[in-house]
């Protein structure tokens, strides 16, 4: 009786690769500064060739912005979630309860923090920030809407994209400095997104009619 021959491998798909690669630089970026990534570390973490990695991303700078698109992605999904059950006090309530859960993200998430808040200067990752800040502004903007009747504001800058640009800033100094984004640092973040945005919101926004029954932010 002839022996039972070893079924053949499956040969990976492409975004299957693509989503180890992805993977291994989220651990490696876990563990060090962007500054000391190479596409052969990442090979060797996801234990493929470094050739293979070099087919779908021909530079560093490649993956990483591949890695910031899934950031920014999974940054989304932190606004979009919609848990039920709270009913926000003002619109500072509603702010601060949406820069936390932006900051939990980041304390959960040590790749995307070094990512997008470490010191680099990878000019595809931070014009692909900037564009992702100006749509999360606009979310913001239609967040706060659903709840709140929004006065008059500026057509030639968007000061929800600024608010949280300013706050990520801030957080930026601390995870340069710290390696993590500690609770002061967290706090001031907060307070300047209400204090710069009290610029232009009166402190009691009338309520909008159609208010949804349930928070999307908390």
């Amino acid at each position: 009786m002839s022996a039972v021959k070893p079924l053949p491998k499956r040969r990976a798909s492409s975004q299957e690769r693509i989503d180890r690669i992805l993977d291994a630089t989220v651990t490696l970026l876990a563990q060090r500064s962007l500054g000391e990534l190479s596409i052969y570390a990442i090979a060797a973490q996801a234990d493929i060739p470094p050739s293979s990695v070099y087919h779908f991303f021909p530079q560093l700078a490649d993956v990483l912005a591949a890695l910031a698109e899934r950031v920014f992605a999974e940054l989304d999904g932190v606004l979009g979630a919609a848990p039920a059950g709270f009913e926000p006090a003002s619109w500072m309530e509603l702010i601060e309860r949406l820069e936390d859960r932006f900051q939990q993200y980041y304390q959960s998430h040590p790749a995307a923090r070094e990512l997008i808040l470490g010191a680099h200067e990878l000019a595809g990752v931070r014009q692909a920030d900037r564009h992702h800040d100006r749509l999360l502004g606009q979310s913001l903007r239609a967040y706060l809407a659903r709840y709140y009747q929004l006065p008059a504001l500026p057509e030639d800058v968007d000061i929800f994209a600024l608010a949280m640009q300013a706050a990520d800033k801030l957080l930026a100094a601390d995870h340069q400095q710290h390696g993590e984004l500690t609770a002061p640092m967290r706090r001031e973040a907060k307070r300047m997104m209400v204090a710069y945005l009290g610029l232009y919101l009166p402190p009691v926004l009338p309520r909008a009619s159609d208010a949804a029954d349930t928070d999307p932010l908390m």
